[in-house]
């Protein structure tokens, strides 16, 4: 494992001309850590405004976007008070920001971001309580959801939208890549395209499953255990991949070939393994500076992996606590 960023405060405040942070590692709260492609990651939540004025309360919602795999970041801000969820693209991402009002009540707000430009457009507004979602973006089109009437509608020009059938709602989907679904129902996997209302079996299955999961153009399925209050992932061959239990401490990430399988081994460090040939081969990573409270937060295929880092063997005080790292793996 080769540690090439961690994420600096200091460094990003330098970076965007703000203000003095009074206390930075308690200044973010952050929802998620995402990667949607080689070089970029993003950093959503809120930051704590009295951190950075003694006379300011409350919070404001941001988004942190480093273009350099986490060596730099920009600082995009919202009117809103967080943001909930992000979900990308290669080149676009979609996420939902959330304010408070002055009688408490709270509004939702859907946002579309360019990746490359970092600009961003609102494309919908609406009250928490209304029964409105968008999700299963593919980088173009998403579903769009409203008292469970399904749209497929063009996020990038809004005028192009095709009605999904109702039935969809009890069913596990996604959209693909091509801009056709895949439908997980019952023991047969169909591919509706939207556009022309067609739907052809593209595979029988030998078992039932639960969830239907789309992911780098590969389909899995998830099958749940109720007595062990976990489950099993298998592949597109209906394949067992792994089993995973409630509360495990494991952290299982897979693309293609490679797999990562984290652990806490020990009440002192953690470890994690990972494999470029599913498991026949492993590199052994053991984090001996580490606090047993530091996890992984996030992957990119098989390139980096996003990880919270808590360390107990600095010199200095400043230099402990959590901090957020980016490493490489190496075969």
């Amino acid at each position: 494992m080769k540690w090439i960023a961690k994420y600096d405060f200091n460094q990003l405040y330098q970076l965007t001309d703000q203000a003095t942070v009074l206390d930075p590692m308690s200044a973010f709260r952050f929802e998620d850590f995402i990667a949607p492609n080689e070089n970029t990651i993003v950093l959503i939540g809120n930051k704590r405004l009295r951190a950075f004025d003694s006379i300011q309360r409350g919070y404001q919602a941001v988004i942190h976007v480093s273009k350099d795999r986490g060596k730099s970041y920009q600082e995009l801000t919202l009117p809103e008070q967080n943001v909930l969820w992000l979900y990308p693209s290669h080149d676009y991402s979609i996420f939902e920001a959330q304010a408070v009002l002055a009688d408490n009540s709270k509004k939702n707000s859907m946002y579309l971001l360019d990746n490359n430009s970092l600009k961003i457009v609102k494309i919908d507004e609406y009250d928490s309580e209304a029964d409105i979602s968008y999700y299963n973006f593919n980088g173009k089109y998403a579903v769009y959801s409203n008292n469970k009437v399904l749209t497929l509608v063009n996020l990038l020009n809004r005028e192009e939208q095709y009605p999904l059938p109702y039935e969809l709602n009890n069913h596990s989907f996604w959209v693909t890549a091509d801009d056709t679904l895949l439908i997980l129902d019952a023991k047969q996997l169909i591919r509706y395209d939207p556009k022309n209302n067609t739907k052809t079996v593209i595979q029988q299955l030998h078992n039932d499953y639960d969830v239907l999961t789309y992911k780098d153009g590969e389909y899995f399925f998830t099958k749940f255990n109720a007595s062990e209050e976990g489950g099993s992932y298998y592949n597109n061959k209906e394949e067992l991949l792994y089993t995973f239990k409630k509360g495990d401490r494991s952290r299982y990430y897979r693309y293609k070939n490679f797999v990562c399988d984290y652990k806490l081994i020990s009440s002192l460090y953690p470890i994690f393994r990972y494999s470029y040939d599913y498991g026949q081969t492993w590199f052994e990573q053991k984090f001996t500076g580490f606090f047993s409270a530091s996890y992984p937060i996030g992957f990119y295929k098989d390139k980096f992996i996003i990880f919270h880092a808590s360390f107990h063997d600095k010199p200095d005080p400043e230099d402990r606590g959590g901090r957020i790292l980016i490493g490489e793996f190496e075969k």
